[in-house]
């Protein structure tokens, strides 16, 4: 008899053993607000079945949903489930209902619910006639545009989701936790960003690395369709950029990673939000990364609907071999270190003209940190640097050598390292009548506090010594000269020359339409009779605007006694510049030159 009672006494307990644990509620959000992102957390012990519930608007009409939800993998970050069209079914009152087992494994979970109506008004209802009307077409034909705030608070309250299965749900904290410790792992971490943002972060890798890119980011679209782009430039093409991100190597200045819409995928929400989950390789060395944001559409405050990882807007980089993590190491990098500079001009407001000179004892590679305005192939604040000996050019700062600088558009930046020869130098930069620090009348780039241009050494053995200011001295092989000519003047200087021979004319100007306004000429004392004149004709292009001209030749003369003039009119003088100035500004005026 006991064995009959033991042998029952155990098949109860085989029983209850085998009963399956009763499912319940791993994750549920309701009433979600207009333009609010919700989110909850919930693990899995075990691989399973979850039963996912969700209810959401019917307007199929849209470009994209105004109501979507979401489950991501909080390890991986990849996203399990979302709510679809095609899974849904139409419940009436305007709302769909998504019903779905869908198989996960084991592991941690975050479920999010975003509603973002891209077309609706704000007043609670029709506030005269022609209001009503539209009120009623919408109500009646279901155009789903210009819905006011009305019908979708009615809505708001029978939008949710729900995850039932075999776990445990958790809190906010938890889900927070997941992010952080995610992120703890990475060796840069640029996440979680606000409207107007420059992050920057400097790495070293003492080995060669595979490292893991996942960046969510803002780029353009072209459907005109949507509210929230009405303020955009119709003109944008798919591959321009609003919040991302690049990697340089700190030496040669050379991008070796940037993100681009090519590269991305999209990342859930609006069409203009990208994600690129890559893996790159880069040899040992220094290397910085940056991520920028613009004015608009961020953690903030999203201005469409968000991504399906709003929490990780950004950048985040980490070792593919979380045993090599060590290899690297983080420093403070600065774009434009104080250590090294040689030419300072930052900071410039409107309608500036900054120039200096340096002398360089040796060759050397100097890197160019410039930040200006340019648009359509035309730089309206920019740099330049020329030789102080020939007044030949050797470095510009042009729209096609130039990048995006965050911001508006027309922000320009220039970074890289040119190589100059032994030599004196002159270096300028110039901005026109709006568009400057502090003073910005479009949206400002992300470093705004070097607006103008850095010269600085660009190796690390750079000796300061090797430099020194540039001080213009008297030129033995100059036989006369009229510079830095202002608004009306005329000057003349007499010279001889004792022999036959050949001069060098180096003569900038002023002319357009074929005739000349700021000119110089060379009379002969003897006979008052003009033996050369600046014509339009024999002039080129000086850089600048396109009225500057330049001269630079030369011509025979015999042996006698000349009178060299310049003459100016009421406008566009040294330092008195209505348009860009030429790129050799400070010799404005003529120059003669004895030949050997």
């Amino acid at each position: 008899m006991k064995r009959v009672v033991i042998i029952l006494t155990l098949g109860l307990l085989m029983t209850a053993n085998q009963t399956p644990a009763q499912e319940s509620v791993l994750a549920e959000i309701r009433d979600i607000p207009i333009e609010t992102i919700r989110g909850a957390g919930f693990i899995l012990e075990q691989d399973q079945q979850v039963r996912i519930e969700a209810v959401g608007l019917d307007e199929v009409k849209r470009r994209v949903a105004p109501t979507t939800a979401w489950i991501i993998n909080a390890q991986t970050r990849a996203v399990v489930w979302e709510m679809t069209e095609e899974k849904s079914s139409y419940s009436g009152r305007r709302l769909n209902t998504v019903n779905e087992s869908v198989a996960l494994p084991r592991g941690d979970y975050e479920v999010y619910y975003a509603f973002y109506p891209t077309n609706w008004s704000y007043h609670s209802g029709p506030s005269n006639f022609g209001d009503a009307v539209k009120h009623v077409w919408n109500e009646v034909f279901e155009d789903g545009n210009n819905r006011d705030y009305s019908y979708y608070r009615d809505k708001q309250r029978d939008l949710k989701i729900a995850v039932r299965g075999k776990g445990r749900s958790v809190g906010k904290d938890v889900v927070a936790q997941w992010q952080s410790d995610y992120k703890a792992s990475a060796i840069v971490t640029m996440t979680a960003l606000w409207d107007d943002r420059y992050e920057k972060q400097g790495f070293t890798l003492d080995r060669p690395l595979d490292l893991q890119i996942y960046a969510v980011g803002e780029t353009s679209w072209n459907d005109d369709d949507w509210s929230w782009n009405r303020n955009r430039r119709r003109d944008k093409d798919e591959d321009e950029l609003f919040d991302f991100g690049w990697i340089i190597n700190t030496q040669t200045r050379a991008k070796v990673w940037k993100f681009t819409y090519a590269d991305s995928k999209p990342a859930g929400g609006a069409p203009k939000n990208r994600l690129i989950n890559q893996t790159i390789s880069l040899p040992a060395g220094s290397y910085a990364a940056f991520f920028v944001t613009d004015d608009s559409h961020s953690e903030r405050r999203w201005n469409a609907p968000p991504p399906y990882d709003p929490s990780f807007w950004g950048l985040t980089i980490r070792v593919k071999d979380p045993a090599l993590k060590a290899a690297v190491k983080k420093f403070d990098y600065q774009p434009a270190p104080d250590k090294n500079v040689i030419i300072n001009f930052t900071r410039l407001g409107d309608e500036e003209f900054k120039s200096t000179g340096f002398t360089l004892k040796r060759p050397m590679d100097v890197r160019i940190y410039a930040i200006g305005e340019g648009r359509d192939d035309e730089m309206f604040d920019y740099g330049w640097i020329i030789d102080a000996k020939t007044h030949r050019k050797v470095w510009e700062m042009t729209f096609a050598e130039t990048e995006h600088a965050g911001g508006a558009s027309k922000n320009r930046l220039f970074e890289g390292n040119v190589r100059l020869e032994a030599g004196n130098y002159l270096a300028y930069f110039v901005t026109d009548g709006s568009h400057s620090y502090i003073d910005w009348n479009s949206s400002a780039p992300y470093d705004q506090e070097h607006w103008g241009m850095t010269v600085m050494g660009a190796n690390d053995n750079f000796n300061a010594a090797e430099v020194v200011a540039f001080e213009e001295k008297e030129d033995g092989s100059v036989l006369a000269q009229l510079i830095r000519m202002r608004d009306h003047e005329r000057e003349t200087k007499r010279f001889t020359l004792k022999k036959d021979g050949q001069i060098r004319i180096y003569a900038l100007g002023e002319g357009r339409d074929g005739d000349m306004h700021d000119y110089g000429w060379i009379e002969d004392a003897s006979t008052g009779k003009t033996v050369w004149e600046m014509s339009y004709r024999l002039t080129e292009h000086a850089g600048g605007g396109k009225k500057n001209r330049r001269f630079d030749d030369t011509i025979a003369l015999k042996a006698g006694e000349y009178i060299l003039h310049f003459e100016t009119d009421d406008s566009h003088s040294f330092n008195e510049w209505n348009d860009d100035p030429p790129h050799d500004a400070t010799h404005y005026g003529i120059t003669l030159y004895a030949v050997n």
